[in-house]
């Protein structure tokens, strides 16, 4: 099992053993209407502040996190192409859509600073639509307590509102504890779910950006006509790093 998935083991098991010892009735923390509101909420703003492309990068980084080898997969891509290149054949797809742009650029004669341009615009471009992605979840976390605290405080007006009978001022404890429900869950899902993630998608960007940077060298050298043992001196160099 990966760190993400025992860290979200870990959470979990932490909020069931506050949640059972806290001498409160399970019930007591179902609050329905709480949790369409937190979780629905948070759903919608991120549909509403995010684009299909942003959703498709997120996907891509969350892919990244499960598969530990996509560095050493790329790294062998590589080298895979820098012996098909040097037997004068170059590439045309390899399954890495910046690396098969490089390629083209590549195939049709650019050189110099002319491709070293191409090279660090284009990867900069990759780099930047990640980090939009990551920065859009990240925003995301400052929404659900926001969210809660609106459940609250429609669970507040109702109790005022049943104040004036005898029933509502008898059960004030249980309704207002009822009411703070949402908040928690707000709380929750910002602290124990939203700004995690966050994080963990930032070490993926971080690790995209390396990989970017291994292809824009790599292929650099296959325009300076290097050898293959060099590249891959290079790349075993790189890599460790």
């Amino acid at each position: 099992m990966s760190n993400f998935g025992i860290g979200a083991f870990i959470a979990v098991a932490i909020l069931l053993f506050t949640f059972l010892h806290s001498n409160i009735s399970v019930g007591t923390f179902l609050n329905y209407e709480g949790i369409a509101l937190v979780f629905g909420g948070t759903l919608s703003i991120l549909l509403i502040s995010s684009n299909r492309d942003t959703i498709s990068l997120l996907k891509s980084l969350f892919r990244r996190i499960m598969r530990k080898k996509r560095s050493s997969e790329l790294k062998a891509i590589l080298l895979e192409c820098s012996q098909k290149i040097a037997a004068g054949n170059v590439p045309k797809e390899t399954g890495h859509p910046f690396l098969d742009r490089a390629l083209g650029w590549l195939a049709v004669g650019l050189k110099g600073e002319t491709l070293d341009k191409l090279l660090l615009d284009g990867a900069k471009v990759e780099l930047d639509r990640y980090e939009q992605a990551v920065s859009a979840i990240g925003n995301l976390a400052k929404y659900p307590p926001a969210l809660g605290m609106i459940g609250t405080v429609f669970g507040i007006i109702s109790i005022f509102n049943g104040l004036n009978s005898e029933l509502g001022q008898r059960d004030l404890g249980v309704n207002l504890a009822f009411a703070m429900t949402a908040t928690m869950y707000g709380l929750v899902m910002s602290n124990f779910v939203i700004s995690p993630v966050a994080d963990f998608l930032l070490q993926a960007m971080q690790e995209e950006q390396s990989d970017l940077s291994m292809v824009v060298e790599t292929v650099r050298l296959w325009s300076q006509k290097e050898g293959t043992f060099f590249i891959k001196e290079n790349l075993e160099l790189y890599h460790a790093a």
